[in-house]
């Protein structure tokens, strides 16, 4: 049975920019790289221990080896014990970021990596 999600993989077409952008720009860590012959990966988290991290993969490199794959961004929801001020610190950062909105059960903003890949973040208390 499965007990939990470990990794999403997440498919980027310059994967050094996109190392950068999740640890320069959203503060995540760089958790580990993976080199494979002249295959290189990422593996990046909000924090090194993070129960679920990406791995960031080569879009070329991965359509190559498996020419039928969705290799589509997944819609993901990040948490925030603060959403107003991870909304304030990305604007700052220049990480392109909706409003935070209200929706009443919770609230919630969008924000864009450097490729245009959408990704939400909500608040959890």
């Amino acid at each position: 049975m499965i007990s939990s999600l470990g990794q999403v993989m997440l498919y980027v077409n310059d994967i050094e920019a996109s190392a950068r952008f999740w640890k320069e720009k959203a503060g995540f860590e760089r958790v580990e790289k993976q080199v494979q012959g002249p295959q290189v990966s990422y593996i990046v988290a909000p924090k090194a221990d993070s129960e679920v991290q990406f791995v960031l993969h080569d879009k070329a490199e991965v359509a190559a080896m498996n020419p039928d794959m969705n290799l589509d961004t997944p819609s993901i929801l990040m948490t925030s014990t603060d959403v107003e001020k991870t909304y304030q610190e990305f604007i700052a950062k220049g990480i392109n970021a909706n409003p935070v909105m209200d929706l009443g059960f919770m609230k919630v903003f969008n924000f864009s990596d450097e490729e245009n890949n959408y990704f939400a973040v909500r608040e959890v208390n």
